[in-house]
């Protein structure tokens, strides 16, 4: 899966800033919130059109949201809690960045595309919940076009766009997290009726 890929590529580079939050003491929930911190001044920069320093910062978060995994991995403080946190600030990141790229949109009169990035807002919730629920329900979901690597690897190549070519990304970038979503659905279906038939 690309995901997995992405995230070994990254663990491999980002060790010895691994290595010197863990001398500090700095305590993985700690590495969670500051990456929301970043997302909001990507976010923010986004807002203003300012997308090469959105960008920027979009990968500094992303970059950091591997950290938190790897030190507490590294220190034996993994914990249910540190998992569920991680996972509700995932999608704050998501909120902040795609928010700011939705009100540009809006301040700038280009309200469809706002409305469009607001809607994709929703369905990147629903990818996660998707997976959720699933666990919940013993299903393993975690398949898709559109995973949380991808979204935020989606955003990050597209950033790079001149405006006229970004706004029709950020269509591609709806119409493929709602696939995702449907997908999802279509996979616990199956799974589930898979059971039923066991």
């Amino acid at each position: 899966m690309l995901s997995d890929r992405i995230k070994n590529f990254f663990r491999k580079i980002v060790q010895p800033i691994v290595t010197m939050l863990i001398k500090f003491k700095i305590h993985p929930n700690a590495i969670t919130l500051f990456g929301f911190l970043i997302a909001c001044v990507s976010g923010f920069f986004y807002s203003r059109g300012e997308f090469i320093l959105g960008l920027v910062f979009l990968i500094l978060s992303g970059i950091n949201d591997t950290f938190d995994g790897m030190v507490a991995r590294q220190t034996n403080k993994v914990t249910v809690f540190g998992a569920f946190f991680d996972s509700n600030i995932d999608r704050f990141n998501e909120f902040a960045v795609l928010f700011g790229i939705g009100y540009f949109f809006n301040t700038w009169g280009m309200y469809s595309y706002a409305y469009l990035t607001f809607a994709s807002i929703f369905f990147s919730i629903m990818i996660s919940y998707a997976r959720a629920r699933a666990e919940g329900l013993q299903v393993k979901c975690s398949g898709g076009l559109m995973g949380r690597v991808e979204r935020v690897v989606f955003l990050i190549i597209v950033s790079f766009f001149p405006l006229n070519i970004f706004k029709y990304m950020i269509i591609l970038y709806t119409v493929l997290t709602f696939i995702t979503v449907i997908q999802r659905i279509v996979i616990v279906k199956f799974a589930l009726t898979n059971k039923e038939v066991k």
